[in-house]
């Protein structure tokens, strides 16, 4: 199964893929846009990715 490691970076309020995929997050409603699909940070993010796209998602979020 491929592979797509992600990260957040909080001080610029981004999602960064490693697929070259910058999403904004929405902090007054808690979520991002990831291939018009929303995911709220609230929820096992990776494991949303995963069984959305069927492609394995790492967070490498220090």
């Amino acid at each position: 199964m491929k592979e797509i490691e992600f990260y957040f970076d909080w001080n610029n309020h981004k999602v960064i893929f490693s697929n070259g995929i910058i999403c904004d997050i929405d902090e007054d409603k808690n979520f991002f846009v990831y291939k018009n699909m929303e995911f709220t940070l609230e929820s096992d993010v990776e494991k949303d990715l995963c069984y959305a796209f069927n492609v394995r998602y790492v967070n490498i979020t220090k």
